[in-house]
């Protein structure tokens, strides 16, 4: 397979999450119409809010915060694109992430920051005053200035990921670990000076991390030159390289008992776990509602080792939705092209949410709710 594909669906879930870029600048959050109804919310388990369709309003938006916090989750992910963030140098673009961030405090959900330096293969995306990047003091200075800014201005704030599936951007420069560990490390240090109470780690793929035997012991050990940091954070979806479902939720659960036996000294984090219910990628609504029930009863038995656990996601989004604009196309036939793969990601991600495109909730939903509530 072209190397180019590798990480391609990786690179998508890591920029998920809802989108209010359509939001206009006078829009605001009204902070006064919550219900008096009380519902127990669990700060360790996450849900990733987004909308069917780009939002408009934030009536839009607000409407899936009131879905979510419905389930009994209590933290969601709040995504950031330098790019979008710093579109000139030093000036701030905060009218996005002011809005997510009023909707998380008005509902009461924890934040997990995913702020994108690395991005499973690739570094970015930055903005195009920035140039080319490299890992180095430079691209760290600025780092550590942006994360100290969005940190100061949101207190909700209590995890940081700056470097998502990294396992993907490793697996083919291995060479160069040594340096993003002190990169890493750098602005670790930095940042947890000025704000003591956030925890910062990085991101894998667990499906990538066993498909490819990167495990202890395995063919191309790779993860334990990855333990750094506060925790260590998985994504995970029950697929094979080119991203259809082959697992049964039983074996999926398997493969998260493993991170037990991977990490053993590490805290751990589950960032975006999820299950299609498309059968095109051969998954169905049964299997998601048996994995949600499955994983959620893995989070209870060994919460104590356990960060965070968040859900991907709330709605499902239409076909060809799903895959970002940016994925370069890579012409061929067969294998040879990124078409196979990329189809089945937006068929894959564009069907795992817990409620469907017309809002009708799936069994999943129920699952997690009842879950939740025990």
């Amino acid at each position: 397979m072209n190397s180019k594909i590798i990480g391609i669906a990786i690179l998508v879930i890591a920029i998920g999450g809802a989108s209010a870029y359509f939001i206009t600048k006078s829009d605001s959050v009204d902070t006064s119409s919550l219900s008096n109804e009380l519902i127990y919310q669990n700060k360790k388990i996450g849900l990733v809010i987004n909308t069917v369709n780009p939002p408009q309003t934030i009536d839009d938006l607000e409407n899936s915060y009131k879905i979510a916090s419905t389930s009994g989750a209590g933290r969601t992910n709040l995504y950031i694109h330098w790019n979008h963030l710093e579109p000139e140098k030093g000036n701030f673009d905060w009218r996005v992430t002011d809005i997510m961030m009023k909707l998380n405090e008005k509902y009461n959900f924890k934040t997990t920051l995913f702020f994108s330096v690395i991005n499973a293969d690739r570094l970015g995306p930055f903005p195009s005053w920035m140039g080319n990047q490299v890992l180095g003091k430079s691209l760290e200075n600025d780092t550590i200035r942006v994360l100290n800014e969005i940190l100061y201005r949101y207190d909700n704030i209590d995890y940081v990921i700056f470097a998502g599936d990294i396992d993907y951007h490793f697996q083919r420069a291995s060479a160069s670990i040594p340096l993003y560990v002190e990169f890493f490390n750098g602005i670790s240090t930095e940042i947890k000076s000025n704000h003591p109470n956030v925890k910062i780690g990085n991101s894998m793929s667990l499906e990538n991390i066993i498909n490819k035997g990167m495990e202890p012991g395995g063919s191309f050990e790779l993860t334990p030159k990855l333990e750094m940091g506060d925790f260590i954070a998985l994504s995970y979806k029950p697929t094979d390289t080119v991203g259809d479902i082959d697992r049964t939720p039983q074996q999926a659960i398997e493969d998260i008992e493993k991170t037990l036996e991977i990490f053993p000294s590490q805290k751990l984090a589950f960032f975006e776990i999820s299950w299609s219910t498309s059968d095109f990628v051969n998954g169905n609504n049964l299997d998601q509602e048996k994995f949600i029930k499955s994983s959620l009863n893995f989070f209870e038995e060994n919460e104590s080792q356990i960060e965070f656990f968040t859900i991907s996601r709330l709605f499902d989004k239409p076909k060809g939705s799903c895959v970002s604009h940016d994925i370069e196309t890579i012409q061929g036939s067969g294998f040879t092209s990124n078409s196979f793969r990329l189809e089945r990601v937006d068929e894959y991600i564009c069907n795992s949410g817990l409620i469907d495109k017309n809002e009708n909730i799936k069994p999943a939903w129920t699952q997690l709710k009842t879950n939740i509530s025990k």
